[in-house]
């Protein structure tokens, strides 16, 4: 039977390993001065080493004519384990073996001595998988164990794991391997195995295994399947479903230019050859990091090719524009793990980059029964010159701010911190909503938000910047109108900026320090229609969007 490259060239003893040159010494010394600890700890992303490493390790100090740390080989207990049948080296998988009964077992059997060896060693892989009793179970072993029993445990979540089981641990960090580190290792393989391969691919396998040498392996082994002539760059892409530079500039630059349907059709080609959208995002915020550092750092980079790249997508751009494209991508890279439409969400997050770099404001005329007026959508201006646009009126500023004061002193009065901490779970709801484009842009504000107060249907919000604060405020209709439909509520929102909320916080703590509440409840007198200055003569709901957006249709928010 064919035996997988990742398995034909793991390490076998700890020169071989590749990349963990601290744990590799300081293991070695361990050894070499009988400092065998009773519990080890291996943390790391995965395809590092933590289990190759643990298998070597239970290998040496079971070997009976060890030299320096390199196992014989030749004794029983060496050749038993390189048949796997070594009955004193014990491997647990935690991930289907987490039940306290497993652990019950071994701490039952700890206590019989080595068949061949010095040791027992119980290697449990995945160790952050153990159910809470489990651990228990387990932690009064790891305390005092006898001589002759060697715990290693494997995880890539560290924290998921009992304080009380870290402490008894010896705990070794395992690090990401390096690009160069990987490429010498893969070019050695390809030397045994005869593969011819081109740099290029070399170079592009070991950027995609972000640091794992066993998924740069096996992405190998697999285009050695794919081709059966020399592997190419071309190769690597069409396997793992990426694009290259050149298509990744492309995108960008059709982005940066409004070419929606030119976008559009690019990204059903991708999705119809098979493309993964995911990892087409990373690489677009990968040459955007890139960009970045070029405008700081030119000498950088070496390619002149790559250069003229970086060059020419900031001439379309700039910096904040690059780096609101940056966060837009990697929301919507997190979501993709709880959707199975990738593509999707990267056209949704097409469409949010380009009206971000928009200079007007635009309106959602949907007339249909329960799609909502947006009001005033916010527009970034990525613009270095000043853009002449008609400013809200002073009256409708005086209205707002009046609003503001009225709402944040009637939250205060019946503040109750335990609706405050219901409430906040509650807005994980408005996420299902981000998937439709008639709420996406409201939703996305209201959670770009910090839920600080909430008295009755009162409620404050909390933005970074004055112009989320202040498009917040210009959108209560809607905010009002999407709270009315998730939580059949009448609710009454109201946004503050951060360096507003502070002197607001510690004057009511200080009033609560004092057992005393100085705010007084004010009831609402005028509609949010009337303190837009909306010119409503009916209750029409055509006549109404048309008002609206006759009187919004040129507001800008700056940032």
């Amino acid at each position: 039977m064919y035996q997988a490259l990742y398995r034909k060239y793991r390490p076998k003893t700890l020169e071989d390993v590749v990349g963990q040159q601290v744990i590799i010494k300081t293991l070695t010394n361990s050894v070499l001065n009988n400092k065998i600890t009773h519990a080890y700890l291996f943390t790391g992303p995965r395809g590092t080493g933590k289990t190759s490493i643990a298998k070597i390790l239970a290998k040496i100090v079971n070997c009976e004519s060890l030299s320096g740390v390199t196992p014989c080989n030749k004794c029983v207990s060496c050749t038993q384990t390189d048949l796997k049948q070594n009955t004193d080296i014990i491997e647990i998988d935690a991930a289907s073996n987490n039940g306290v009964d497993k652990i019950r077992e071994i701490r039952d059997k700890v206590s019989l001595v080595p068949s061949y060896g010095k040791y027992k060693v119980y290697i449990i892989d995945e160790v952050h998988m153990l159910t809470t009793e489990a651990f228990n179970a387990l932690l009064k072993t790891l305390e005092e164990p006898p001589q002759h029993i060697i715990f290693i445990l494997a995880t890539t979540e560290p924290h998921k794991i009992p304080a009380t089981i870290l402490s008894r641990c010896q705990r070794y960090d395992f690090k990401k391997i390096s690009m160069s580190e990987i490429e010498k290792r893969l070019k050695y393989i390809c030397s045994e195995e005869k593969i011819i391969i081109d740099d290029e691919a070399i170079n592009l396998i070991a950027k995609l295994s972000d640091g794992g040498m066993r998924d740069s392996i096996s992405l190998l082994d697999q285009l050695t399947s794919y081709t059966s002539d020399k592997i190419t760059i071309n190769d690597v892409h069409n396997v793992y479903g990426t694009i290259t530079d050149i298509e990744i500039y492309n995108l960008l630059n059709m982005i940066y230019n409004n070419e929606l349907a030119n976008i559009f059709d690019t990204i059903e080609q991708y999705d119809n050859q098979g493309k993964n959208l995911v990892k087409i995002m990373e690489l677009m915020i990968d040459f955007l990091k890139n960009t970045l550092l070029y405008i700081t750092s030119s000498d950088y980079f070496k390619v002149e090719e790559q250069k003229q790249m970086y060059a020419n997508i900031y001439k379309i751009t700039n910096e904040k524009s690059i780096y609101r494209t940056i966060d837009i991508l990697l929301d919507s890279i997190k979501n993709s793990k709880l959707s199975n439409n990738s593509r999707l969400l990267f056209e949704l997050s097409i469409i949010k980059i380009i009206e971000l770099k928009s200079e007007k404001v635009v309106e959602n005329q949907d007339k249909e029964e329960n799609n909502i007026p947006i009001i005033a959508q916010q527009k970034k201006i990525e613009s270095k010159t000043k853009i002449e646009t008609k400013e809200i009126s002073d009256s409708v500023k005086n209205n707002i701010e009046k609003l503001k004061q009225i709402r944040i002193k009637n939250t205060l009065s019946r503040f109750d911190k335990k609706e405050l901490m219901e409430f906040k779970s509650k807005l994980e709801d408005l996420k299902e909503l981000l998937m439709d484009p008639d709420y996406s842009n409201i939703v996305s504000l209201i959670l770009d938000g910090e839920l600080k107060a909430k008295g009755k249907e009162n409620l404050i919000f909390v933005y970074e910047t004055n112009s989320l604060e202040e498009y917040f405020n210009l959108s209560l209709i809607n905010i009002e109108q999407i709270f009315n439909k998730k939580f059949n509520e009448n609710l009454k929102p109201i946004a503050v900026s951060k360096d507003e909320w502070e002197p607001i916080k510690l004057e009511f703590n200080k009033n609560m320090k004092n057992q005393t509440n100085k705010y007084l409840y004010e009831e609402e007198t005028k509609p949010l229609e009337e303190i837009y200055e909306l010119n409503i003569k009916n209750q029409d709901t055509e006549k109404n969007l048309n008002d609206i957006e006759e009187s919004f249709e040129d507001i800008v928010v700056y940032n």
